[in-house]
């Protein structure tokens, strides 16, 4: 049996890594694909996979380089980056060191979620007037997310620290795959279904734009949109965003993050309880101010006043309308007097006494005002009234003068002045 030298792990990647350097192709090279899992370390170095349709490469570029940047780079970027080829000893695995890069467009799952955020954006997915209330206190949670994943670990870690009075209601899908979406839509389907879910956590851990795909499903949006009860994403890290965050009623950066929000703690219930104790002990207090008040204006001292105070107002008030009716009065009599007046001048002026102040005379018999010389006879006796003073005379002679005698329409008959 041939005896064969055996090497380190360290000896094994030393090696690889000067036959990779040896090679000029790998020492120099350009390469395009799509930006994921990009990472902007607080070094200034940025760690990201460069990837196209059916392969993955680990790069990595170095702060001095990155300073050279004349764009920020962004997962989802389509790009063309030059660098050379080496092992990284301490992990054995090769990887893209990028010294320069330049950018070329949006990868196909970018354009693809564009795309679909500005439909869902234009049909009002996203507004705000559809966005439902959370619940303050929910006594049941239900949880969408991978029972095996660092989503739930992170979900129950909350749950437990924060001495919660809710209770994890757990529905396990597949977070990522062909046939995520659809569980993802039956669990919030089966949730809206029961009568005794106050909230729903639609939760994953960080992925790429691939492993993060099921949650910018068309399909899943309308689930969220669709649901009765309030959902809260916490998808990926504080990056990530996908549709179902701009959908959900809340969108919070990770799990834990949508656990803090949604699991209420013993010290917030009590704050709470606290302040609404205050509250009511403010209101209390206001209330009993008010009742004494009150009392204090039915004692017999404040309603004495207050009831002087309302007969003084009467009284006043009596006083004005006594003042108006006088003014009144006094001049509907001002104005009858005037118009009596004015009548009895008229009245006066028709008086047979104004006639007989004239000159003329009034001759009556017996019986009857002299009208006719046909109400008389010779020998009647007659009463010759004039202004001063009446005239008795006998009829010894009469004549018709008719044309001469002016004789009024329904009047005595006057004699005209002597000369």
């Amino acid at each position: 049996m041939l005896k064969m030298r055996s090497f380190s792990v360290t000896e094994v990647n030393q090696y690889i890594k000067r036959i990779l350097a040896a090679d000029p192709i790998l020492r120099q090279m350009i390469v395009e694909g799509e930006i994921s899992n990009l990472t902007k370390h607080r070094s200034g170095h940025y760690y990201f996979t460069l990837k196209d349709d059916q392969s993955k490469m680990s790069c990595v570029m170095f702060a001095n380089q990155v300073a050279t940047l004349t764009f920020s780079p962004e997962n989802g970027d389509k790009i063309a980056v030059k660098g050379q080829i080496s092992v990284y000893e301490r992990d054995g695995r090769y990887q893209l060191y990028v010294y320069d890069m330049e950018k070329k467009g949006l990868g196909a799952l970018h354009v693809a979620f564009e795309k679909l955020k500005k439909e869902l954006a234009a049909e009002g997915y996203f507004d705000a007037k559809y966005k439902k209330t959370l619940p303050a206190y929910p006594a049941r949670i239900g949880v969408v997310t991978s029972p095996t994943g660092a989503a739930i670990r992170d979900i129950i870690a909350v749950y437990n620290r924060r001495s919660p009075l809710s209770e994890l209601i757990i529905y396990p899908v597949r977070v990522q795959g062909a046939f995520s979406k659809d569980e993802l839509c039956d669990a919030i389907e089966y949730f809206n279904k029961r009568d005794d879910i106050a909230l729903i956590i639609l939760a994953r851990g960080g992925g790429s734009i691939e492993e993060l795909w099921s949650f910018n499903e068309r399909a899943v949006a309308e689930a969220i949109f669709r649901s009765k009860i309030p959902v809260v994403t916490g998808i990926g890290h504080e990056i990530d965003f996908t549709i179902a965050d701009f959908v959900a009623d809340l969108r919070t950066a990770t799990p834990s993050a949508a656990a803090e929000v949604v699991i209420k703690s013993k010290v917030e219930i009590k704050m709470a309880l606290n302040r609404l104790m205050m509250q009511m002990a403010h209101a209390a207090e206001m209330q009993l101010e008010t009742n004494s008040m009150r009392l204090k204006n039915l004692s017999p001292v404040s309603m004495a006043r207050r009831y002087r105070l309302q007969i003084e107002h009467q009284r006043e008030m009596l006083m004005g309308i006594r003042q108006q009716m006088a003014s009144q009065m006094q001049w509907t009599v001002k104005h009858d007097f005037e118009r009596l007046d004015h009548i009895g001048q008229k009245l006066h002026a028709l008086s047979p006494f104004q006639t007989l102040n004239r000159g003329y005379a009034v001759v009556t018999t017996a019986q009857h005002a002299v009208q006719s010389i046909a109400d008389v006879n010779v020998g009647d006796s007659i009463v010759v009234k004039i202004h001063d003073g009446n005239i008795s005379a006998t009829v010894d002679h009469l004549e018709s003068v008719t044309e001469d005698l002016t004789v009024a329409q329904n009047g005595p008959a006057a004699l005209p002045p002597k000369d």
